[in-house]
């Protein structure tokens, strides 16, 4: 029978608990910062070796449950990772469309902002650069829409016009690889 509640155990010292880590709450830190170097795509040799045995074929981490119970207990969090982090779009491969929080630099995903026309969408866990490519709506949705659908759909294709606009100057001639002879 337990003598304390864990919640006073973890407390830090100086303000009167034990000051015992809280090793799931540790545990979750360090997945995030796991899924931080994932989603990043960090040059570090494991982060090669997912991306190249799990994702090779463009699905994202997130949409496909498998993998090591390393990699499971990862995916885990990742519902959480998500909420807790706003994404700087580079490429739009790495980032979803509903699910990640990309739209002005806000923790709010598309999916809460338009959440009638999320509910029209096809592919829930669509990228932003296949959005793109892929932007008519009888790709991307079913139809018809209705009314309120119709006028989400409006401003989501604003928000992503201002985001192909931004892409498109980050991408200019400065900025892509060199070939060297």
């Amino acid at each position: 029978m337990p003598k304390a509640a864990w919640e006073m155990v973890t407390v830090p010292k100086k303000d009167g608990g034990l000051g015992i880590i809280d090793l799931q709450k540790q545990n979750e830190a360090l997945l995030m910062k796991n899924l931080h170097k994932i989603f990043n795509k960090l040059d570090i040799p494991w982060v090669h070796l997912v991306w190249e045995k799990h994702y090779r074929n463009g699905k994202l981490p997130g949409t496909q449950r498998k993998g090591s119970f390393w990699w499971r207990n990862n995916l885990k969090i990742l519902e959480k990772y998500r909420e807790l982090t706003v994404v700087q779009v580079q490429n739009g491969q790495s980032c979803l469309l509903w699910k990640d929080n990309w739209i002005d630099g806000s923790v709010r995903a598309a999916k809460l902002k338009y959440p009638e026309l999320y509910s029209f969408a096809k592919n829930n866990n669509i990228s932003i650069s296949n959005a793109l490519v892929n932007n008519l709506p009888n790709h991307l949705f079913h139809l018809p829409l209705s009314t309120l659908a119709f006028s989400q759909l409006q401003a989501l294709r604003g928000n992503l016009e201002d985001l192909n606009a931004l892409l498109k100057d980050l991408v200019t001639e400065e900025n892509l690889p060199q070939k060297t002879d």
